[in-house]
């Protein structure tokens, strides 16, 4: 079960609850390790705790074509953020990543495309700022 994607259900009847805070929300959480008789350690997919559940609360989940597309969707975002940062490190000749002087940079290179009307510029650098 270590490193099955699941969706937590509410206690059926008679059973006992872990009164997991999240047995009510739609995340997908990952099981991270055994929890004593019929309980498990889950973790959320990005990584954080989310505490324990029983078993009876655990539902397998099922990836679908939306789900994979989506998916497919945050990974090329990812890995385009990922080339750019390394493409940063080769045009600055720096050799380490500094996610301030990246930023700068970027900026520094839309206000230089003169292919950009002003409020596309500062649209582009809001998005900026806000990674």
């Amino acid at each position: 079960m270590v490193g099955k994607k699941v969706k937590l259900i509410e206690t059926t009847c008679g059973k006992t609850s872990s009164n997991n805070a999240y047995l009510k929300c739609q995340d997908v959480f990952i099981i991270v390790s055994k929890y004593g008789e019929n309980a498990w350690i889950i973790n959320h997919l990005s990584g954080g705790g989310a505490g324990w559940v029983y078993e009876w609360e655990m539902e397998g989940y099922v990836l679908g074509i939306k789900e994979l597309e989506q998916e497919l969707t945050e990974t090329k975002t990812k890995l385009e953020s990922i080339q750019s940062k390394i493409n940063w490190i080769n045009e600055t000749g720096s050799t380490e990543f500094s996610e301030d002087e990246f930023k700068v940079y970027q900026t520094l290179k839309l206000l230089d495309d003169s292919k950009l009307s002003m409020i596309e510029k500062s649209k582009l650098i809001a998005e900026l700022i806000k990674k």
